[in-house]
């Protein structure tokens, strides 16, 4: 077994937002960061609250796992957590690139403020995004209730693998859905076109990375569905 070492690569730059940028943000807000920012959101904080902005800051579940330490803002771009029970009007996130921020969209309806301080350009991701992943996760939901023939991927990937969350839900399907058959799949790089190969298959469960079914769904022959939204079902 080899060990793994993470070293964060920091911007070394101070992050001051510009007061134009300020007056367009919320007045309350829940913010994030990638790893490469996150050990100035403190600062960050101060400056929006010095302003009259009220900031909440959390840490992710995705971001607790063997090896790494959990900072309170940093974001995964497998974050798939939703924050319904947060009283906060919109997401800020602060980072260049809008992987990390299309995360806080799929569980959330609520719009995300992505400001670069790299370029000084401030983004609004609309909660419509949401919109379209909620009605994708729904028709994804009504083909597995009508599916006999379950294919369930799984990682190898650290962070992302979980094979006793996906054994117990592999579990609790065939205890609800006696007729349904259930294929297990397990590789580190999931590759689309090698599962062409399983045309029996109706359906695919993923129980790796959140975004799949979201961002890859298009590559993909057969409906991709995320375990957690079987998981909600079931209860």
């Amino acid at each position: 077994m080899v060990d793994i070492l993470f070293i964060p690569a920091r911007y070394s730059k101070k992050i001051i937002l510009p007061d134009d940028t300020i007056k367009r943000l919320p007045d309350k807000m829940m913010m994030f960061s990638s790893i490469q920012f996150a050990d100035q959101l403190i600062d960050i904080q101060k400056q929006l609250a010095a302003k009259g902005k009220s900031i909440i800051m959390r840490k992710s579940k995705n971001y607790l796992y063997d090896g790494m330490s959990a900072e309170k803002g940093v974001l995964l771009g497998c974050n798939s957590e939703d924050y319904i029970n947060f009283d906060f009007k919109a997401f800020l996130y602060i980072g260049d690139g809008l992987f990390h921020p299309k995360a806080l969209l799929v569980n959330n309806d609520k719009d995300v403020y992505c400001y670069n301080p790299i370029n000084n350009e401030l983004r609004i991701l609309a909660k419509e995004i949401h919109e379209k992943c909620s009605k994708r996760a729904k028709g994804a939901m009504i083909k597995f209730l009508s599916s006999k023939n379950i294919g369930m991927l799984m990682t190898t990937k650290i962070g992302q693998s979980n094979p006793k969350r996906a054994e117990l839900l592999r579990d609790r399907i065939s205890k609800k859905w006696p007729d349904k058959k259930i294929f297990m799949f397990f590789a580190n790089d999931i590759a689309f076109s090698e599962l062409e190969n399983y045309n029996f298959i109706d359906i695919f469960i993923n129980m790796a990375c959140p975004r799949i079914s979201n961002d890859d769904y298009s590559r993909a022959e057969k409906p991709i569905i995320n375990g957690s939204d079987i998981e909600r079902f079931i209860g």
